[in-house]
């Protein structure tokens, strides 16, 4: 939480008369993000929500919820959580923006609907960066009237990074397209910009991708409701 505590630090310096909590949460495993919706919850509004990208690596493993980690951590932990946050970000009186940080690294070929998860592939960040994608397809076709989902990528460093999503931020959500990818760019002089790439998508393949979600979320709810049942 230090870095946590850092940046809330130079948002209140910044802004003396905000309000600034942090939640902790460890998108990989289950009950922990089933106990960071509980807490905000109890927020009254949710204005915008970004979700980050949480693992870059092609040494995948399975977590104890029986899920490969790049994928729980870079997709599934934060549709739980989307989920579960449903009820604030979806209220009429004060739609919510989500951003949902992707990766140029998305690439179709290493994504499969038979294997969602990539366990038998070799290319787990870039699958899951492409689920991303897909997903936030999905997302927009579903919840459009109440909530706008974009995606962005990152680039070089997180201050280089921040570009495309400060822009998003001031962006109209009706101005934007669900099926492009705004990222972030840096000129070789070191002046950031925001460039565009239309995602190479399918919406068939991401109405059965969310499906698919959908199913192993059920079926992950009841273990994960079991396993804190146990605990107490």
């Amino acid at each position: 939480m230090g870095k946590a505590s850092s940046v809330s630090a130079t948002l209140l310096a910044c802004h003396p008369t905000a309000e600034v909590t942090t939640v902790q949460v460890d998108v990989s495993n289950l009950q922990s993000v089933f106990w960071a919706a509980k807490e905000l919850k109890q927020r009254k509004v949710i204005h915008m929500f970004s979700t980050a990208e949480g693992l870059l690596t092609q040494q995948d493993k399975v977590t104890a919820d029986g899920l490969q980690e790049v994928f729980a951590t870079n997709v599934f932990g934060h549709f739980i959580l989307i989920r579960e946050l449903e009820p604030l970000l979806c209220h009429s009186d004060n739609p919510s923006q989500l951003i949902w940080t992707s990766s140029r690294n998305a690439r179709k070929s290493n994504f499969s609907l038979e294997d969602i998860q990539h366990r038998k592939g070799q290319e787990p960040y870039s699958s899951s960066k492409y689920a991303t994608d897909l997903l936030n397809v999905s997302l927009n076709r579903h919840f459009n009237q109440q909530l706008r989902f974009f995606a962005n990528a990152f680039t070089l460093t997180p201050y280089n990074g921040t570009e495309a999503l400060v822009w998003l931020f001031h962006q109209k959500p009706e101005s934007l397209n669900p099926l492009t990818k705004y990222m972030s760019a840096t000129t070789g002089f070191g002046s950031n910009y925001v460039t565009v790439q239309k995602m190479d998508i399918d919406e068939d393949t991401a109405e059965k991708f969310y499906q698919n979600l959908l199913e192993l979320e059920k079926h992950v709810r009841v273990i994960t409701i079991q396993k804190s049942n146990h605990q107490s």
